[in-house]
């Protein structure tokens, strides 16, 4: 009995430790890996994008720049499960050196449909996911919100920038 009396002080001692363990890693989960909140989504239909990204983010001298027309800046590398809702994805890679602001840019199908990326900074080498079907946008996945697949054999998907210029097509087979 006596040998119980002597282990109780040290169990309760480790049960302190435990838990005062546990909280600070929570603490420095929460401070600093909290994971993304999903971007705002804007869906063709809806009027744009929200009025808050409506409008390209400044660069530091003043007004939001482009690359140069001839400089390859981003790549539509592949349409993933076209006429399939569930899986239907298109994969942008950036190709160009530095950052690339996204916000305002448009994707199309060539038979209408279009999608406007909400604010999307990709870095160098940097990818994202475009899924036809709702869900919540992450910093490597947004999701269109369509109710039917986007995409089908020919369609020439297309990206522009937000003055409307072609910077990538991607024709399907």
């Amino acid at each position: 009995m006596k040998s119980w009396k002597r282990v109780i002080p040290f169990l309760i001692l480790n049960i302190i430790i435990s838990a005062a363990t546990t909280l600070t890693v929570l603490l420095l989960w929460d401070r600093n890996l909290r994971p993304v909140q999903p971007l705002p989504v804007s869906v063709a239909g809806s009027g744009g994008i929200p009025s808050a990204l409506s409008s390209p983010q400044p660069q530091p001298g003043g007004e939001a720049t482009l690359p140069p027309l001839e400089e390859p800046v981003i790549l539509i590398e592949t349409v993933i499960g076209a006429g399939d809702l569930q899986n239907e994805a298109v994969l942008l890679r950036r190709v160009g050196e530095g950052e690339l602001l996204l916000t305002g840019w448009k994707l199309t199908n060539g038979r209408g449909a279009e999608y406007t990326f909400p604010y999307l900074l990709l870095n160098k080498n940097g990818a994202v996911r475009l899924y036809s079907r709702a869900g919540n946008n992450t910093v490597m996945e947004l999701y269109w919100g369509a109710n039917q697949a986007v995409f089908r054999s020919g369609d020439v998907v297309s990206l522009y920038d937000w003055q409307g210029n072609l910077r990538a097509a991607y024709t399907l087979p």
